[in-house]
């Protein structure tokens, strides 16, 4: 009778982790192939931006523009996991960079992994005035983000989404205040063309995967070393290591040792941490927590 019991408690656990990914599965779906223009609303410790949103589908790919509508109108576009950021007013189109907002377009897209992460429905309630359904993804360590979404009850599409810290504390909120139609829009994706397979977005596992990781580096095993490279600053070429779970990535630079006049800061799920070591500086950019960041230079030796 022990043993029925266990067995019967095990399988209705799974049940309902499986019923809550089908749910997000669900939402990921509805998304892919919807075809909007939305008004969203960013909101975290550094205010709130508005922006537009146009996404449509097209050759089995999400596609996405974002505009910031504060100030100048800049922004980015994806396609799938290729992106760009742009600029209309001085006609630019360049390499993707971080994005508080790219975090909604790798968690909605279907082809990315959820490494790591447990699914709860947490239950109903009202968003933006729509009845809606929440999601929660929660990372099973200790150092990640967490996340909440809003599911629409009736379209099954996503209404707000909510990163939360390790202590379950919201960092940044992502709101849909208004959709609206896409027809008679003349868009010209003529742009995506010209990326010549240049991926901007971040996220592909394997890219340089023979270099090894800085030994000094204290790198959780969630995470995989997916390009290195070296960036210019002030005419020195400096070394950097990237590093993707597969939904957020961060960047580690090695440079010569500096005076650290800020050695923290955070904006919203981006955090910034330098420290020196030796004759180097680290700095550890990129979506994560600033106590994941400490974590990943803690094995640095002392100055």
């Amino acid at each position: 009778m022990l043993l029925t019991f266990f067995c019967a408690s095990n399988v209705f656990a799974e049940t309902e982790e499986d019923k809550c990914f089908n749910a997000f599965n669900e939402l990921r779906g509805s998304y892919l192939k919807a075809e909007n223009q939305m008004t969203v609303s960013v909101s975290n410790s550094s205010g709130m931006t508005l922006h537009r949103l146009l996404h449509i589908y097209k050759d089995n790919k999400s596609i996405s523009y974002w505009e910031n509508l504060n100030g100048e109108i800049r922004g980015y576009a994806l396609k799938g996991d290729v992106g760009f950021d742009f600029n209309q007013d001085k006609e630019y189109a360049g390499p993707l960079t971080w994005h508080q907002t790219l975090i909604w377009d790798r968690l909605f897209n279907p082809d990315t992994k959820l490494n790591g992460f447990s699914c709860v429905l947490t239950g109903r309630t009202r968003v933006a005035g729509q009845r809606v359904s929440l999601i929660r993804l929660a990372p099973k360590d200790s150092y990640r983000y967490g996340y909440l979404i809003a599911k629409d009850d009736v379209s099954a599409m996503p209404v707000e989404l909510a990163v939360l810290s390790p202590n379950s504390g919201i960092i940044s909120k992502i709101t849909v205040n208004s959709v609206s139609p896409v027809d008679g829009l003349n868009l010209d994706l003529s742009v995506f063309d010209n990326l010549n397979g240049h991926n901007f977005s971040d996220n592909k596992e394997g890219t340089n995967a023979f270099t090894n990781i800085w030994p000094e580096l204290n790198i959780p095993k969630e995470y995989k070393l997916v390009e290195t490279g070296e960036i210019e600053d002030n005419g020195v070429l400096v070394p950097y290591q990237l590093f993707s779970d597969g939904l957020t990535t961060f960047r580690v630079y090695k440079n010569a040792k500096t005076s650290v006049v800020i050695p923290a800061l955070t904006n919203g799920t981006i955090s910034i941490l330098r420290k020196n070591s030796g004759d180097y500086e680290y700095a550890v950019v990129g979506e994560i927590p600033i106590l994941f960041a400490e974590s990943v230079l803690s094995e640095l030796p002392r100055s």
